[in-house]
């Protein structure tokens, strides 16, 4: 999104003067905020020019899975995955370490600094004030409701451009859905003199309220399925019917599964009661609206061509494992369904990004790295003798993306990820590049170390760039897809496209040579293997974090984690391995269900404006 940025760049002092939105809360404070009498809406919406930065603001605030120095993101130098099985965070500056592990996370700590902003006491998974999802959600109504006045725009114009504002309100609501349920649901920008913020909605409320938005959006005649030719380079991360789509399915997924859809709630209390965080029942037709929302984007696709997955054919390498490489990270691919950017380019070595994979904010976990199947999609085992003698060798190709992995390829020179053995310092000596940089923190604290995201940190292609952060990609839809006919009972039932779950499921293995799946298994072992394959798939896309809380899956997060030293004789080049334990999380001491959500700011509880309180966090 080149020419966005651009444009935003140059109108941001004219929209916050509009909007008022640098000081945006929710409850009194927003209501309270004037107009401004310098520049009206009259004025923004006299022309087209100025008219399209109201919405290009909205862009400005998607969500970002990166840390970056301007915007606090991801726990600031951690991430989601830390509270995962597949990371541990070692990073002083992150959630993680600071709320998380400890155990100190309430609903106060989400309260802001008496300043607005934001302190190393409240730097939690989601804000929901300071994340800007009600800015973005205010700049897109007001571009929604006022570009018709606009007299030098066409009507096509302006009809596409309404439809990206209904979408671009469903993917802030669609990320907090995931976080809190149901939600405080704002249909228009709210003025100055509206005497009450919205009470929060229920969880059904909530998803028929996006899933309109969306389904308005891609209806739109005036929407196109792709971005035309002609603006791939200078609009690239403009959302699309595809986008629309393709977010729905998401939405009903994470909808469909067992924390909002089962006979009883997750947590008890007043949210629950009052079916804010759970439907009140369990239904196979939420199933069912998945299943047909992904076979209408899958026909859809078929019928409008450009999409699929990346292949090894589309890359300068020619190699499976550039083709994922590109998926993830290269921007204008024909995978990428919905991506954010922010306005700062990774200028060196010392960009926030950088520091927090190399300081430990990205520390993988065994765990992480033994989900990576061998490289003909077999299992990988520590009790297969020739596999335990080398776990480096032939994995799955996603796996040397994700994890550095001893003698790899850094820069033309071999990585050498491996210590000294304490028992033997003669002949297992420390590489040469073990715990120091380009590796990272993590390494001497988990055994292993993050490639993803930061694969040339030190320069090269990685300087200057201004990254996308992956929020939606097309291999997600077929895993959800195959997912919702599992679920249904249907894994094995060929679909209108002559497909069954398993041939979905088998599209997103083939782009990395994995070879088809066995189809001799039952429903709870291919629901394993299809939540195992979202994780190699999309570690640190914040995936994995919400497959495991819409899966209520409190075995996972109670369990102890470990690292793994990784020896190397020096003579024979031959590898020891020692397993240890990472240390304990508070809630592997003893889980609560309550943490599947985000508390609200207890602050803007007080407010009083019928923002119940989400479960365990009264």
């Amino acid at each position: 999104m080149k020419r966005i940025k651009i444009y935003i760049l140059l109108g941001v002092g004219l929209l916050l003067a509009l909007s008022s939105c640098e000081d945006f809360a929710l409850g009194d404070k927003f209501l309270q905020k004037p107009p401004s009498n310098d520049i009206t809406i009259d004025t923004i919406f006299s022309t087209a020019e100025m008219a399209r930065r109201v919405l290009w603001n909205s862009y400005d605030y998607l969500p970002y899975g990166y840390s970056t120095d301007k915007f606090f993101t991801a726990m600031k130098k951690g991430n989601i995955e830390g509270l995962t099985d597949l990371n541990q965070g070692y990073c002083n500056d992150s959630g993680e370490l600071q709320i998380y592990y400890p155990g100190k996370y309430t609903a106060d700590v989400e309260n802001s600094n008496q300043s607005g902003t934001i302190s190393m006491n409240n730097i939690s998974k989601f804000r929901f004030k300071e994340f800007g999802s009600w800015s973005g959600i205010r700049h897109a109504w007001l571009f929604y409701e006022n570009v018709d006045r606009v007299p030098d725009m066409s009507a096509e114009e302006k009809s596409r451009m309404k439809a990206e504002a209904k979408i671009l309100v469903a993917i802030f609501y669609a990320n907090m859905f995931r976080h809190y349920g149901g939600l405080p649901l704002v249909d228009h920008s709210l003025r100055a003199d509206e005497l009450n913020f919205p009470a929060r909605a229920t969880v059904q409320e909530t998803v028929d309220f996006i899933v309109k938005l969306l389904d308005d959006a891609a209806a739109c005649p005036d929407l196109p399925w792709v971005l035309p030719e002609g603006e791939q380079d200078n609009w690239y991360g403009r959302v699309t019917k595809a986008s629309a789509m393709g977010l729905k399915v998401r939405v009903l997924l994470f909808a469909a599964s067992p924390l909002f859809n089962d006979t009883k709630p997750y947590y008890p209390g007043e949210a629950s009661d009052k079916y804010l965080t759970w439907y009140g029942d369990r239904q196979d037709s939420r199933w069912q609206a998945v299943a047909d929302a992904a076979l209408a984007f899958f026909k859809t696709m078929k019928s409008q061509g450009y999409y699929r997955l990346v292949e090894k054919g589309d890359t300068q390498k020619g190699t499976s494992r550039a083709a994922f490489r590109d998926a993830y990270y290269k921007r204008g691919t024909t995978e990428t369904l919905i991506a954010s950017f922010r306005n700062i380019r990774t200028a060196n070595q010392n960009s926030l990004l950088v520091q927090s994979i190399r300081w430990g904010g990205f520390g993988p976990t065994k765990e992480c790295f033994d989900m990576f199947p061998m490289a003909d999609g077999t299992e990988f085992s520590w009790d297969n003798e020739e596999q335990a003698k080398n776990p480096f060798a032939n994995r799955d190709p996603r796996l040397y993306e994700t994890i550095y992995i001893d003698g790899d390829d850094f820069k033309g020179k071999p990585i050498q990820l491996f210590q000294e053995n304490p028992a033997d310092k003669v002949n297992y000596p420390k590489g040469a590049n073990f715990g120091v940089y380009p590796i990272d923190a993590s390494s001497i604290n988990t055994g292993l170390t993050s490639f993803k995201f930061g694969f040339d940190r030190d320069g090269g292609e990685f300087k200057g760039r201004v990254i996308q952060w992956p929020h939606l990609r097309l291999a997600e839809i077929y895993l959800s897809y195959a997912e919702a006919l599992n679920e249904l009972g249907r894994a094995k039932v060929k679909d209108e496209l002559g497909m069954d779950a398993f041939d979905y499921v088998d599209v997103v293995r083939n782009r990395v040579e994995l070879g088809d799946l066995d189809k001799n298994m039952g429903k709870e072992d291919f629901r394993e293997l299809i939540l195992r394959e979202r994780a190699c798939e999309f570690v640190w896309e914040e995936v994995r974090f919400f497959d495991l809380i819409r899966w209520k899956r409190e075995d996972i997060f109670s369990k102890r984690l470990h690292g793994l030293k990784v020896f190397k004789h020096k003579t024979t080049k031959e590898y020891a391995f020692s397993e240890f334990l990472l240390p304990e999380r508070a809630w592997q001491k003893e889980f609560s269900p309550k943490n599947y959500l985000s508390a609200f700011p207890s602050d803007e509880i007080n407010k009083g404006y019928g923002l119940v309180q989400n479960p365990g966090w009264e």
